[in-house]
């Protein structure tokens, strides 16, 4: 178990300042880009990624040793970031222009025209998707994570993430057929 998963473990307010401040960096480190993925917006993420460590600093030292620690830390900062989700609604159709850069100087304009489109209404359509949906499949495809990884993670069996992951698939496949065909029209 990581040393810092540890000290979470312990009352924070007996750990000295710099523990405190290695446990946050730790902490910080590894539910960040979870939560930025979900809100794509680097100042919510700041609070929710605060907003979770104070969760589990008052409730840490209540957890038993457990393998899925680690996976109760990511679940509480996930929960914490789809709560700001849904008190923030105005959120949940920003596109990062971040995840719209093309890494490749050698393909003819009107290829790239045509992959700047594509990604533009694939994000818009992962986007429209439910938070938990889009949640399932950046574990799977951006995190590269096996279906057992995720279900540990999630608390979930690995039947309920199949067919999870299957629906996410398919709203997604929808949404974005959906707007390719209105774009080609």
């Amino acid at each position: 178990m990581d040393e810092w998963l540890f000290l979470l473990q312990q009352n924070i307010d007996d750990l000295d300042i710099e523990l405190q401040k290695k446990v946050y960096h730790e902490f910080y480190q590894t539910v960040y880009k979870d939560a930025f993925y979900l809100t794509r917006d680097h100042t919510a993420t700041e609070d929710i990624v605060q907003d979770a460590f104070i969760k589990i600093a008052v409730q840490g030292h209540k957890a038993k040793y457990d393998s899925h620690l680690s996976a109760w830390v990511k679940q509480i900062a996930r929960n914490t970031a789809l709560d700001w989700l849904r008190n923030n609604k105005k959120y949940l159709h920003c596109i990062s222009d971040s995840y719209m850069e093309l890494t490749s100087n050698e393909v003819a304009v009107s290829q790239v025209v045509e992959i700047t489109q594509r990604n533009q209404l694939l994000y818009q359509s992962i986007e429209e998707l439910k938070p938990n949906y889009r949640a399932l499949l950046y574990m799977y495809y951006i995190e590269e994570k096996s279906y057992k990884e995720i279900c540990d993670e999630l608390n979930l069996s690995e039947q309920v993430v199949t067919q999870r992951l299957a629906r996410a698939r398919k709203k997604l496949l929808k949404h974005f057929s959906g707007k390719w065909n209105d774009h080609d029209k």
